[in-house]
């Protein structure tokens, strides 16, 4: 087994065993699973900041003139995401997510172009 796969099961572990150590932890608190103007406002907050990479990946790949490393799939995949979230969000009257879904959306375009013009132009 290669160093990189070792390293890659070793963040999924990591990853899940932290997510299950700080539920554990948080389960018994009901002021913290009811706090939904709170939970809203984080969930709003890191959509801020993943719209912002997708941003910053669109203008490396814009000032660079390169996507030769980036992959479309994954934008793609977050935008098929948050389309689905945008309708949960309308359906459930959660601001958080069709602001978001927006948000986010917005970034993921503007990188796709991004790429999709640097790949069309080096052919």
């Amino acid at each position: 087994m290669k160093k990189v796969h070792i390293e890659i099961a070793l963040s999924a572990m990591f990853v899940v065993l932290g997510t299950l150590f700080v539920y554990s932890r948080l389960v018994g608190f009901n002021i913290f699973w009811n706090s939904q103007v709170i939970w809203s406002l984080v969930l709003a907050f890191g959509w801020v900041i993943v719209a912002i990479g997708y941003y910053n990946q669109g203008w490396i790949v814009h000032t660079s003139k390169s996507a030769d490393h980036v992959s479309i799939i994954l934008p793609v995949a977050v935008f098929i995401v948050q389309c689905v979230l945008f309708v949960k969000g309308i359906y459930y009257h959660d601001w958080s997510l069709t602001t978001g879904a927006v948000m986010v959306n917005s970034g993921v375009v503007f990188s796709l172009y991004q790429i999709l013009k640097v790949r069309r132009k080096r052919r």
